[in-house]
C-alpha cells in the first residue's frame, strides 16, 4: 500500500510571484452562520440498539464530540421484529372494554438516553399500533424499497388522535415545554408505499396529526412527509397549502418543515449491470428539483426543508460478503461523500437561496451490537465500540466555527472541495479531495494552493493539521492491518481506538504578512481529506456581523 504524501507549508507572500491559488479564502467575507445541519443521525432498531451497551457508548460519543444533535427513528407506537433485531415498542393496548392503556416507558428511557447527551429526537407517531389497526385485506404493504409496514389509516380516528395527544403531553411532563419544543414530529415514514387510491387517507392522517399535537401546545414543530418520491411529494404539498383540512374544514394544513429522503443508489440495485456508483451531484439534482417544486406553492415559501434520510445506498442489512461494492460504507469514501455533499448543500443554500436545515444519516450501531467488524453495513459503530470512517467524518465536521467565510474555487467543479469557517480566533479549514468514480484507493496526488486574505497584518498564529486518509485517522484501513479479525474478541484494540481518536498529524506556527495574508501549498493524495485548525496567538479576529 502506497502511502500518501501530506506536505503542509505556510509562508509570507513577500513580493514573489505568487502561483495561482486552487482556493482563496477570505476571511473577512462572512457568508453567513454554520448551521451545522449535518448533525443528525436515525436508524429502524433505535429504540433497540440505544439502550444496548454499544448504543449507549455512541450517545455518549455523540455528546462529548458534539458530532449529532438529533436522532430519528420509525415504530415509536408499534413494534416487531426484522432481521433478528427487535424495532420500536408497543404503546397502546386496549382492556376487555375497548379503553386505551398507555404505556410510554420505553420511549422515555431512550429519549432521555438522548437528552442526557444533548441530542434532540426527531419523533415519528408511528406506526399503527395493532389494536388501532384495520381489519381488511386491500391495504398496502411495503413499497419498491422493502418496507413492509401496513399502510392504513386507524380504526378509530378518535381513539388514535387520543393516543398522539396523550403521547406529546407525557413528553411535556416528562421533559419540560421548552425542551419538547426543539424537537421535530413527523406522522409517518414514507408514505410512497400507500396505495394511490387511499393517498387522501394519508392526508388525513396528517391533518389529524396535526391537530393533535398542536392542541397540547401550539409551539410545536410539525412536518413530512418524510418521502422519497416526488410523485407523491407534489400532492401531498397542494394539500397543504391548497386543499381542505379533514379537521377544520378550511383551506390549508400546518407545516413546519417538509422532508424528503435521498439515497445514491437503491440497495436493489446491487450487483447488478450497469454499475451504478453513488454520486453527490444526484443529491444535487435532487435538492434543486425539490426547490422548484416547491416553489409552485406560495404559501410554503420558506418553510425549513429537511433531508431526514441520505445514504450512499438505501438497503441497511446487506453486507459486502455478498455485495463487495459496498466497501464504500466501510471505507473513507463515505466520509469524503458527506463532505462533499455538505459543501454542495451549503453552495446551492447560497446560490439558489434554498438552505438544508436538516442533514441526516441512517446509520446507528448494528454492527457493534453484533459484535461484527466491517461487514458492510451503514452503520456509525462497528464491532468493539469502533467508530467507522463516517463517524470520523461526523467528528471532523463538528470542529468547523460559527461563521462561514468565502471560499473562491480556480475552477468550477473537480476533485477538490474546501469549507471554510471562522470564530472569535480560530479559522478552521476543510480539505477534500474526492471524486466519486475513483473508487477505493486511487493512485496519484494533487498539488493544493490556498491563498488566505483579510487576517491581521504581522499576527501570529499555531496550525494543527489533522489528515483522513489511507494512513491517518482510518479505523478501517488500520482494522485491515491488522488483519482483518471478525469480531473483537480476544485482539488488542489500542490501534483501533488510536485510530479513532482523530489524532493531529502536523503542528507549526507562522505569521502573516503586512497585508495580512498567506499561503498554504500542499501536496495531497487521492481519497484524502485535510482540517486546518489555525489558532491566533495574539488579539481577536473580528468578525462582521
Amino acid at each position: 500500500m502506497k502511502i500518501k504524501p501530506f506536505i503542509l507549508a505556510l509562508f509570507l507572500m513577500c513580493g514573489a510571484v505568487a502561483q495561482q491559488p486552487t482556493f482563496e479564502v477570505k476571511t473577512d467575507d462572512i457568508l453567513g452562520n454554520n448551521t451545522e445541519f449535518w448533525k443528525a443521525a436515525g436508524s429502524d432498531h433505535l429504540f433497540y440498539h440505544a439502550l444496548k451497551p454499544a448504543g449507549q457508548y455512541l450517545l455518549n460519543r455523540m455528546g462529548e464530540t458534539n458530532s449529532h444533535n438529533y436522532l430519528r427513528s420509525h415504530h415509536s407506537f408499534n413494534q416487531d421484529t426484522k432481521h433478528g433485531v427487535i424495532r420500536g415498542q408497543n404503546v397502546y393496548s386496549e382492556d376487555e372494554n375497548g379503553n386505551p392503556i398507555y404505556d410510554f416507558s420505553n420511549l422515555n428511557k431512550v429519549f432521555k438516553a438522548y437528552v442526557k447527551n444533548g441530542i434532540k429526537p426527531i419523533v415519528e407517531y408511528d406506526y399503527l399500533p395493532k389494536a388501532l389497526t384495520r381489519k381488511q385485506v386491500n391495504v398496502s404493504k411495503g413499497n419498491d424499497e422493502g418496507m413492509t409496514m401496513i399502510n392504513s389509516g386507524p380504526n378509530d380516528w378518535k381513539k388514535w388522535s387520543d393516543l398522539m395527544k396523550a403521547t406529546t403531553q407525557n413528553f411535556i411532563d416528562q421533559f419540560g415545554i421548552q425542551e419538547v419544543r426543539t424537537w421535530y414530529f413527523e406522522v409517518w415514514n414514507e408514505p410512497d408505499g400507500w396505495p394511490e387510491g387511499e393517498w387522501d387517507v394519508f392526508y388525513k392522517m396528517y391533518d389529524v396529526f396535526v391537530d393533535a399535537v398542536t392542541s397540547v401546545d401550539s409551539k410545536l414543530r410539525v412536518g413530512g412527509p418524510a418521502c422519497y418520491h416526488e410523485y407523491f411529494l407534489k400532492p401531498f404539498l397542494n394539500h397543504v397549502a391548497n386543499g381542505t383540512n379533514y379537521v377544520t374544514g378550511k383551506k390549508g394544513t400546518r407545516i413546519d418543515f417538509i422532508s424528503y429522503h435521498v439515497y445514491g443508489l437503491s440497495g436493489k440495485w446491487l450487483n447488478h449491470e450497469p454499475h451504478i456508483q453513488p454520486q453527490v451531484q444526484r443529491f444535487s439534482q435532487s435538492v434543486l428539483w425539490l426547490k422548484r417544486l416547491i416553489s409552485d406553492y406560495p404559501p410554503l415559501k420558506g418553510t425549513p426543508f429537511h433531508l431526514n434520510e441520505w445514504g450512499l445506498s438505501s438497503n441497511y442489512y446487506r453486507t459486502i460478503a455478498d455485495y463487495p461494492g459496498l466497501v464504500y460504507r466501510n471505507s473513507i469514501s463515505s466520509p469524503l461523500f458527506l463532505f462533499k455533499l455538505v459543501d454542495a448543500l451549503y453552495q446551492i443554500g447560497d446560490q439558489y437561496n434554498f438552505p438544508t436545515s436538516l442533514l441526516l444519516y441512517w446509520g446507528f450501531t448494528w454492527e457493534a451490537d453484533e459484535n461484527e467488524f466491517f461487514v458492510g453495513k451503514r452503520e456509525l459503530l462497528t464491532a468493539g465500540n469502533t467508530p467507522k470512517p463516517i463517524q470520523t467524518g461526523f467528528e471532523m465536521l463538528a470542529q468547523l466555527l460559527p461563521k462561514r467565510v468565502k471560499v473562491v474555487k480556480e475552477r468550477k467543479g473537480g476533485r477538490l472541495g474546501l469549507m471554510a469557517t471562522k470564530s472569535a480566533n480560530k479559522i478552521a479549514l476543510l480539505l477534500y479531495n474526492y471524486q466519486e468514480s475513483d473508487g477505493e484507493n486511487p493512485e496519484g496526488n494533487d498539488n493544493v494552493h490556498i491563498k488566505l486574505t483579510g487576517l491581521k497584518k504581522n499576527l501570529s498564529y499555531t496550525v494543527k493539521s489533522v489528515a483522513l486518509n489511507d494512513k491517518n485517522n482510518n479505523t478501517y484501513q488500520t482494522w485491515r492491518s491488522m488483519g482483518s479479525p471478525e469480531s473483537a474478541d480476544r485482539i488488542d484494540l489500542s490501534p483501533l481506538k488510536a485510530a479513532g481518536a482523530l489524532s493531529v498529524t502536523h503542528q507549526f506556527e507562522f505569521k502573516t504578512n503586512e497585508k495580512g495574508e498567506g499561503k498554504i501549498d500542499m501536496i495531497v493524495g487521492r481519497s484524502a481529506a485535510t482540517l486546518m485548525i489555525l489558532k491566533t496567538n495574539a488579539k481577536k479576529i473580528p468578525i462582521k456581523k
